[in-house]
């Protein structure tokens, strides 16, 4: 088949596929609406409550959370929102906080999303809050004393862009997905699971995996957002 034939077909199948789900109620995901009409048409076994979780480390209160939905289409963001505080004891210097979505396969190219920003906020012993754009592929790196007589805390908030893991280049691997084991129900990109990394002086570092908080892609990372265009998908 041609080569612009068969993308004239594959975008009229995504077209398609995109009108189905609008058809059964699926919309306005980038608004926040209808996410459990999502979850149980296009995406079975979609977690819509996993959307926050805390652990204590040593005396570090780390929260882990989305804010907005946890669900979305192809090129719709999620918004990640890492909290830690010193609960008691001694201030704390955290110097890392890195957020993993996924472990790399054997080809280490294409994932569930993709690091669009981050932002480190770091609210001082004084009250003041300085927020600082970091490198959302390295996640944040510094040094921001979290004192529980001051209530001082630091929070990293990553958004990320969901992407078809089956598209794009994968140097000698041709085109692969992600790991599957990331899902937690064997359905492709259904409560995804992260990573979250944490370094702080005084204590061991956090490896926290996973977290419990989950994102779900609608039919599987294969339809763009019927609010967008199927070009999310394909490109122009």
């Amino acid at each position: 088949m041609p080569h612009t034939r068969r993308h004239t077909v594959a975008r009229l199948a995504i077209t398609t596929a995109a009108a189905a789900l609008l058809a059964a109620g699926v919309t306005g995901i980038a608004a926040a609406q209808s996410a459990d009409a999502v979850g149980s048409v296009a995406a079975p076994g979609h977690d819509a409550s996993a959307t926050r979780a805390t652990t204590t480390h040593d005396n570090l209160a780390v929260t882990h959370e989305v804010v907005g939905p946890n669900i979305g289409f192809v090129g719709d963001e999620i918004h990640y929102r890492t909290t830690i505080s010193a609960t008691n004891g001694p201030a704390r210097q955290v110097t890392q906080i890195q957020q993993v979505n996924e472990t790399l396969d054997v080809c280490g190219i294409r994932k569930w999303q993709r690091p669009v920003s981050g932002t480190v906020t770091y609210t001082n012993p004084t009250g003041e809050r300085v927020s600082t754009p970091t490198d959302p592929y390295r996640g944040a790196s510094g040094s921001w004393t979290v004192d529980p007589t001051t209530g001082s805390t630091v929070v990293y908030d990553a958004v990320y862009e969901l992407q078809n893991p089956n598209l794009g280049p994968a140097v000698g691997c041709g085109r692969t997905a992600a790991p599957e084991e990331r899902s937690a129900t064997g359905e492709p990109g259904v409560n995804l699971n992260a990573r979250l990394i944490v370094s702080a002086d005084g204590v061991t570092t956090l490896d926290w995996s996973p977290t419990g908080v989950t994102v779900s892609c609608a039919a599987g990372c294969q339809v763009p957002s019927p609010a967008g265009s199927a070009e999310l998908f394909f490109g122009s």
